[in-house]
């Protein structure tokens, strides 16, 4: 029989999934029921019309790993068994590849399995040793080829939001049992990323360029003593140059150049050379600009200006190109604006501000572990501080107890967090007085929680477990994880600081002064180029509310 023209309509789509579900005659009743619901809610989750939707694994993959449950109101619980049924549902029309439980292991790899004492390598390789269960694939007969088959299984049959990822996982996993676990099979697996590399070893070029690139950096690590020296740079500035400079040598490699005529940093900076290689970089990007070239231009202009000392005109050339990159590039990514209009949203606003706290509560609540809810008050911690005291991670990671947390006045509730000029990036000094409910907050989690954590001799606000400070990537995933399963927006610790800004410029628009000031900028000028339009919808709601009050003879005062 010839499909409907309905059915034709909604085939590969979650709508023709729901339909299938409803179609197969041996489901039970209940299970019908359960996958029914499950497809339905992916949808609504989605918010997207159920028949747009595409039955599309790799694409469904992406998407739902944008979803926090918790923050639409469903139970991780709730959510992993919606997930499963969804699977499930799916796999009526298109085949997939069953979750890591679903299917036993052989008795063969079974054996292997229990040597594996590491337990996070046991969650890695399972999926694939259950597939080669399945599969009928034993240990004696695995081969490079059918680890390929595997990964196209992944990126075909999962709902993986980065199959690539889970098999570098699975890659190292199985490298590692191969040399570990008596009776593995000997054979090596490989990952092979889709990114393109093109940076090359300094050995590539001629050693002179490598000598002057390190006598340009030890100018700016505090080495050159001269009157008209730069201040120095943090360790961390001067790696970024060190890979910049090699990136954009290999840049000029790639456009078609012999690497051994790039001897110092005159042949990168010579004016064909600077154009060519900010191509390469322009080139490499889709749509019209690219923050990366502009950051390559400006660092090489400098270069070009105090190492080399170019003749003015091919200064003025630069200049003009960097300003044409920067106008390109203006204040705030487009991305970053996107993650931030949710914010927009009441009910997400409220969500965004109100997570510290309710952390605390789940923290008190009894129901966590006494480490689990330590760290969870300390998230809280690090939220209040970002959304009360924006600060830049590298000096919320270094709070200190002793240097950083300050209280000028005989009251419990006065608490100041000051950190030197010394130790900001752009020289100002930052002192921020909390308000009592966060002064609180960063109390309770210091007499209840931190000493789970650290030592009592350990002073750092965010204690690491080998002692010292908590390491930076480590609070940062803490931060970012957690603001997207309770509120379900991506915002990183860095971009804390352009939320405070938004949140403010939308109930106050126009007011750049006061977020200059909160945010330790020096100039408002720049604040205000980063930041206009931000809060051009909060603006437009006030205008309006002045027209129709006058529309409806109700002045506005």
């Amino acid at each position: 029989m010839a499909p409907s023209p309905a059915s034709r309509a909604t085939s590969g789509t979650l709508a023709g999934v729901l339909e299938a579900v409803l179609a197969v005659p041996d489901l039970s009743p209940q299970r019908r029921q359960n996958m029914a619901s499950a497809v339905r809610t992916v949808a609504r989750l989605l918010d997207r019309p159920i028949e747009s939707i595409p039955a599309d694994p790799q694409l469904l993959g992406r998407w739902l790993k944008g979803i926090s449950p918790e923050a639409s109101g469903i139970t991780k619980a709730r959510w992993n068994n919606v997930r499963s049924l969804f699977r499930a549902a799916l796999a009526l029309t298109r085949p997939m590849l069953p979750g890591r439980q679903a299917q036993p292991l052989s008795p063969a790899w079974r054996a292997l399995y229990e040597r594996l004492e590491n337990r996070n390598r046991r969650m890695r390789l399972s999926r694939l040793l259950r597939y080669f269960s399945v599969q009928w694939i034993e240990p004696a007969m695995v081969t490079e080829a059918y680890g390929d088959a595997f990964v196209r299984v992944l990126k075909e049959e999962t709902l993986l939001a980065d199959p690539e990822a889970t098999w570098r996982d699975i890659v190292w996993a199985w490298n590692r049992s191969r040399v570990e676990v008596p009776g593995w099979p000997d054979v090596t697996f490989a990952f092979k990323s889709r990114r393109k590399r093109f940076t090359l070893p300094w050995t590539a070029f001629p050693s002179s360029l490598k000598t002057d690139v390190d006598g340009y950096l030890g100018r700016l690590d505090g080495r050159d003593l001269s009157e008209d020296g730069p201040r120095p740079v943090r360790p961390a500035t001067l790696e970024l140059r060190e890979r910049q400079l090699r990136a954009f040598a290999s840049a000029l490699v790639q456009r078609g150049r012999d690497p051994q005529t790039i001897r110092t940093l005159a042949d990168l900076v010579a004016l064909d050379a600077y154009k060519d290689g900010l191509r390469f970089f322009l080139d490499r990007r889709t749509g019209p600009s690219s923050r990366s070239a502009k950051e390559f231009a400006r660092t090489l202009k400098a270069i070009a200006k105090y190492w080399v000392k170019v003749d003015g005109a091919t200064l003025d050339s630069m200049r003009r190109i960097v300003r044409k990159l920067s106008g390109e590039a203006r204040g705030m990514t487009q991305k970053n604006r996107d993650r931030l209009r949710p914010l927009g949203d009441p009910t997400i606003r409220q969500d965004f501000v109100n997570l510290p706290h309710r952390l605390m509560r789940m923290a008190a609540s009894g129901k966590l572990r006494p480490k689990r809810a330590a760290l969870m008050a300390q998230t809280a911690v690090a939220l209040e501080i970002l959304l009360m005291a924006p600060m830049r991670m590298r000096n919320l990671i270094r709070l200190d107890l002793e240097r950083n947390l300050v209280r000028p006045g005989r009251t419990r509730g006065d608490l100041h967090i000051v950190v030197p000029a010394e130790e900001v990036k752009n020289g100002e000094p930052l002192d921020y007085p909390l308000p009592e409910e966060s002064a609180s907050l960063i109390g309770r989690y210091l007499e209840q929680y931190r000493p789970l954590l650290t030592p009592a001799e350990n002073q750092a606000l965010f204690p690491g477990p080998g002692g010292g400070t908590k390491s930076a990537r480590t609070l940062a995933l803490q931060i970012t994880k957690t603001v997207s399963r309770f509120v379900g927006i991506k915002v990183n610790p860095h971009l804390f600081r352009h939320a405070a800004a938004k949140l403010h410029l939308d109930q106050h628009p126009g007011e750049y002064a006061i977020v200059a000031r909160a945010l330790g900028n020096r100039s408002i000028d720049v604040t205000t180029a980063h930041y206009t339009g931000l809060e051009t919808t909060a603006a437009v709601r006030h205008f309006d509310e002045t027209i129709l009050s006058l529309r409806h003879g109700k002045p506005k005062r």
